[in-house]
């Protein structure tokens, strides 16, 4: 038989127990039920402890006496930590001494306090395995008889409480052994050894707290094995003698049945009687008495009568077809007072017992309806249950059409339209009560929506909208019918039902969803206007509705569609106010394309960078950010230009950029003095552009970017590449202003390491190249620049009346110029 798992002694552990030289008194035993699901255990605090020693004569000296005694000191104090070092130490220098059974027991109680119980358990062991007559056997015994309870191994507990209870001089010690071995062979279902135990335990009449949990528990296994005329006497020496209500009210039971089955029903009377009076009483004669007060209680609407008669009775009911009635009645009391899990056990006990029984039947039905009003999560499966254990033999039954409706509105609230929908599918709409008619065909027809059978939910709700004419769900019905009517591709009729909303319940939740529905239509048929004006009917109607954001992007697409870009920008950043995670990318990029349409160069950047701050990888309009990075470029603000420039990039694929981007980009770096980013973006340039003027304006940037980074060789190779297809105009000018640039750099690079001469030479020949664009071109900006390049060159090549005759000439053309940088 396999044991049933116990609860585990509280181990509280310590030198007091049950020892009678300590002065502890022993713990009340707790009754034994007829079959406890679970043994109680008694504290092991509360077993035998070291008995103590005699005060005389003194104990002789022995090797190792000073260290077991300081042991035991600070044992005695509590300082178990310390104690268990201590009696460690002297086992281990004196194997053999007078003092190793108490020093192991003792060891084994500091570890048991340390919450090592496998330690403890070892040395319990070794005093009762290499000591058994030694003082402290029994208490190790005992010790060891609880830890093996609790681990579930009874027949070890069984035998080491029985060593315990054959060794213990102490009475009462003796009796907790007896009574806790008993436990364990009831574990082990040995009721012949359960029994022994338990007669040594009864046999104790004076001081004896175990005798009333005893005597229950025999006659319990008396009973067990058909020995009743054994079993009276114990049960009616409890009536007699116990004042503990659980153990009187257990014993008074049972020793009235057993006398009413052996023919003395006057002498069970009284004992039946005094039962009746405790309420700790078991449910075996109490039932009778109540069946007429019940039904009278119910009759006139006292449920909480009926419900606490059944209350103070609950376990004593009447045999018999009487006996499903009045639980009937007893469920149906909770179950009107809203108790439903309490009508819900009782149903329950009906169903059980009483299976195939019309009460039965009724009790399912009402235990189902009110886990519906539960919310029971497993209602789904109850209610197939319920249905298919009666469906052949009720038919029709009321019950079963409800039970269906009850499954259909469970699978509808828990949002499984398609089951729903299959369930109401099996209600019969006309066989329900009236009431709950136009319920259960709004819910069908909105489950077959939901459920993509747009036909069916069409057909349901124009039966709902005629059998129910200015029902409340009326406008919800027409809303729902339109939108089945737009997913079956019937828009002119859904226009129609959700027109007819907004007409007649205009300040209805479902006027709400037709204005969304009316411009979601609209906009699928593009027809911006209508799109915009049924959004802004929701918006100002319904500012908070859930569907604001949705309405706002509607309005402001809308607004953009028709080019009105100043309502468009405001409308999409109100959706994107409302619902950013919805619709920050998808908005933003049509609010960046409206400021790009407008031209509006701030607004478009400072979009641009709020979309970016909000989403690192936004996807900006290449085509605005072109525009915008060329705008800045034009405005000579090249830092800010190149910012927008580097998005418009793909420099991981040069040649899917617009040269265009890699020109402007590389001027703009160039003129922020990012020189080496210039060089690269001016490189993917070149790399694409012929041999052109617009090639010669790249190498001129590149020369420069080169000249920048300081090097003049690069740079002059550069130059020299344009000048072999630049033979005039302006690239030719450019190239020749970036020779003498480039000379003169050269000649500063001489004239700083002290070769005069050698730099003279260089600014020479930077103002020979400079002469040509300044005296031979004539173009506002190139030709003012060469003329102060070559003024300064004759300056530094010592040539100073010239210098002056250029500076004469650039102060009279060109009065209002000035160099930059």
């Amino acid at each position: 038989m396999k044991p049933r798992a116990p609860l585990r002694f509280a181990l509280l552990l310590g030198a007091a127990g049950l020892s009678a030289a300590n002065g502890q008194e022993v713990p009340r035993a707790i009754p034994v039920e007829e079959t406890p699901a679970v043994p109680r255990a008694i504290p092991v605090e509360d077993g035998p402890a070291t008995p103590a020693p005699p005060a005389a004569p003194a104990r002789p000296k022995s090797p190792g006496s000073d260290l077991f005694d300081y042991a035991t000191m600070v044992y005695e104090r509590g300082e178990h930590d310390l104690a268990a070092q201590s009696f460690a130490q002297y086992l281990k220098a004196h194997p053999n001494g007078a003092d190793v059974p108490m020093a192991m027991f003792r060891l084994a109680e500091c570890f048991l306090k340390q919450d090592n119980a496998r330690a403890a358990e070892s040395y319990y062991l070794e005093v009762v395995s290499r000591f058994p007559n030694s003082e402290g056997a029994p208490s190790a015994a005992y010790r060891l008889g609880a830890l093996r309870f609790n681990a579930q191994d009874f027949d070890d507990s069984a035998r080491h409480f029985a060593f315990c209870a054959a060794k213990t001089p102490l009475p009462q010690v003796r009796l907790a052994a007896f009574f806790n071995e008993s436990r364990a062979h009831q574990q082990l279902g040995d009721r012949r050894k359960q029994a022994e135990a338990l007669r040594q335990v009864v046999a104790v009449r004076e001081d004896n707290p175990y005798r009333e949990s005893a005597l229950l528990a025999l006659g319990t296994v008396y009973l067990a094995e058909d020995r009743k005329a054994e079993a009276l006497p114990l049960f009616l020496d409890l009536v007699k003698e116990s004042k503990d209500n659980p153990v009187l009210s257990e014993a008074s039971v049972k020793a009235a049945v057993l006398l009413a089955e052996t023919g003395k029903p006057d002498e069970a009377l009284p004992l039946f009687e005094s039962a009746l009076r405790i309420a700790e009483t078991t449910p075996v004669n109490r039932g009778i008495a109540l069946v007429g007060v019940v039904q009278s209680l119910y009759a006139k609407g006292d449920y909480e009568g009926v419900i606490g008669q059944y209350a103070r009775h609950s376990n004593v009911l009447p045999e018999g077809d009487t006996r499903p009635r009045m639980l009937l009645l007893v469920g149906n009391a909770y179950r009107m007072k809203k108790s439903y899990a309490r009508a819900v056990e009782v149903y329950l006990m009906v169903e059980q017992e009483f299976a195939g029984s019309p009460q039965a039947f009724e009790a399912g039905y009402w235990k189902l309806y009110c886990f519906y009003l539960l919310d029971d999560k497993d209602l789904g499966g109850f209610a197939n249950a319920f249905i298919a254990r009666h469906a052949e033999p009720q038919g029709d039954h009321e019950f079963l059409n409800l039970a269906r409706l009850i499954r259909a509105d469970f699978f509808f609230n828990q949002g499984d339209y398609a089951r729903a929908a299959d369930s109401f599918a099996e209600v019969r709409i006309s066989g329900l009560p009236e009431k709950l008619r136009p319920g259960a065909l709004f819910n069908k027809a909105w489950s077959c929506a939901e459920a993509r059978r747009q036909q069916d939910a069409i057909a349901t709700f124009a039966q709902f909208l005629a059998e129910n004419p200015g029902h409340p769900l009326t406008a919800k019905a027409l809303a729902r019918r339109g939108m089945a009517y737009k997913d079956a591709r019937e828009v002119t009729k859904a226009v129609a039902d959700f027109e007819r909303v907004v007409k007649e319940f205009t300040h209805s939740d479902a006027a709400e969803v037709s204005y969304l529905q009316l411009g979601l239509i609209a906009g699928d048929q593009r027809d911006s206007k209508a799109m915009v004006a049924a959004f802004e009917m929701l918006v100002n109607k319904y500012p908070d509705s859930a569907a604001a954001a949705q309405a706002w992007y509607g309005i402001g697409r809308g607004y953009f569609e028709q080019k009105q870009f100043d309502k468009a920008v405001p409308a999409l950043e109100k959706a994107i106010a409302k619902d950013r995670e919805n619709y920050l990318d998808r908005a933003s990029p049509m609010i960046l394309l409206a400021h790009y349409a407008r031209q509006d160069v701030e607004a478009l950047a400072k979009a641009i960078d709020a979309y970016r701050k909000a989403n690192e990888s936004a996807a900006v309009p290449m085509n605005a950010l072109t525009w915008l990075g060329l705008k800045l470029y034009d405005q000579r603000e090249f830092a800010r230009s190149a910012s927008y420039l580097k998005l418009a990039a793909t420099p991981e694929v040069p040649e899917n950029t617009d040269p265009r981007v890699w020109n402007y980009l590389g001027q703009a770096l160039l003129e922020a003095g990012q020189f080496e980013e210039s060089l690269q973006a001016t490189g993917h340039y070149l790399a694409v552009t012929p041999e052109s003027a617009n090639r010669a304006r790249g190498l001129v940037a590149k020369g420069r970017a080169l000249l920048g980074l300081g090097r003049i060789d690069d740079a002059e190779k550069a130059a020299e590449e344009g000048l072999t297809f630049a033979k005039d105009g302006k690239p030719q000018a450019l190239l020749l202003i970036l020779e003498g640039d480039i000379l003169m750099a050269a000649g500063d690079k001489l004239a700083s390491a002290g070769q005069s001469a050698g730099a003279k030479e260089k600014y020479s020949a930077a103002a020979g190249k400079l002469m040509i664009p300044a005296q031979f071109f004539d173009d506002a900006e190139i030709t003012p620049e060469a003329l102060d390049k070559a003024a300064r060159a004759l300056d530094k090549a010592g040539q100073a009346g010239k210098a002056a005759d250029f500076r004469k000439t650039l102060k009279e053309r060109y009065p209002q110029w000035q160099a930059r940088g």
